[in-house]
């Protein structure tokens, strides 16, 4: 593993691309082409078979799930399918007739999980939505969550539990992290962590939890022919609905106008959550410590030299929310 951390971007991607070709003989396929089109908390190529098909396949290069989430995501999935307001990739199965396949990689020294599917056309909206779009997501989110509502997957498969700050099952921050960030800031980091604890307890004293999207971001959105396509169901778990816009108010807020289009497409199709004063700008702001807990376990050569440059960012972010009781993306 260490000498796989010392790589560059470009080295690492190498070594998965050939790894993506040995995962295909599960599937029975072959590429032609091979394109990695993104390599950060996971590793996503894009190939193209000799009839022409084109797919992608996610590999879980940070993401340790279990087989029994993975399967319950690829239900989910289907899921939608059938109900058909949301359009999302299915899984495409392997020759043992499941929705996803285990591999070794020898440079991580374990197994990694990897699931085809279906190319999906269109562009990645990413940092510049419009209004529409900005509409279109907050209703899409809206009909997941009542779709979700007593929806469970069967047989041995679940979603792992999400509602908590890190939302994960490892606490990289706060457990491992503090010898490599200043005292002050993670002073600071502390003090937000132990305000979104008890949020949480609140919430689940209130709430019931349902299956949630987590990640629902405009890297996550394709936009073809004015229609919205949504991706990457990794981080989906059992968490609160306000904590999932929260999630996608987070990635908006260098434009405070841009969540009213995406709060009023939400509230077209259900009322928004209710929350107290602050809380909602509590959930926004611990988002940063989600992220930064992420960044702590990452493999990937470009993300790990993301590390220091964002910790002070996220420093900066949660002391002028500290001071103001608003969050803010600052530079």
């Amino acid at each position: 593993m260490s000498e796989y951390l010392e790589m560059t971007q470009a080295e690492q991607i190498a070594l998965l691309d050939e790894f993506a070709r040995d995962v295909l003989v599960q599937y029975g396929l072959s590429a032609k082409s091979l394109e990695c089109v993104n390599h950060q908390f996971n590793t996503t190529f894009k190939f193209t078979t000799p009839d022409d098909k084109t797919y992608a396949m996610r590999i879980s290069t940070n993401s340790r799930k279990w087989p029994e989430h993975i399967w319950a995501e690829s239900q989910w999935l289907l899921k939608l399918a059938r109900e058909g307001s949301i359009t999302a990739p299915i899984p495409i199965l392997n020759l043992q007739g499941e929705p996803f396949s285990n591999h070794y990689f020898f440079y991580q020294g374990g197994n990694l999980d990897v699931v085809i599917y279906p190319w999906l056309e269109g562009e990645v909206v990413d940092d510049d939505p419009t209004e529409e779009q900005l509409f279109e997501l907050g209703k899409a989110m809206a009909t997941m969550h009542k779709l979700s509502k007593d929806w469970k997957p069967e047989g041995y498969a679940n979603f792992l539990p999400i509602d908590k700050p890190l939302m994960v099952k490892r606490d990289n921050l706060f457990t491992f992290a503090e010898s490599h960030i200043d005292p002050e800031i993670f002073k600071i980091f502390v003090e937000v962590n132990l305000r979104a604890t008890k949020l949480f307890d609140a919430l689940r004293e209130r709430f019931e939890p349902q299956l949630i999207h987590a990640d629902l971001h405009f890297g996550n959105v394709i936009w073809h022919d004015n229609k919205m396509s949504i991706l990457d169901f990794d981080d989906a778990g059992i968490g609160f609905l306000l904590q999932d816009l929260a999630i996608s108010i987070f990635y908006l807020r260098n434009d405070r106008e841009r969540e009213k289009h995406l709060i009023s497409g939400y509230e077209s199709v259900a009322p928004f959550p209710s929350y107290e004063q602050g809380e909602l700008e509590l959930l926004i702001a611990s988002r940063s410590l989600t992220l930064l807990n992420y960044l702590f376990e990452t493999t990937t050569a470009d993300d790990l030299a993301l590390i220091p440059g964002y910790v002070e960012k996220t420093g900066r972010r949660l002391k002028h929310f500290l001071d103001t009781g608003e969050f803010a993306l600052l530079p």
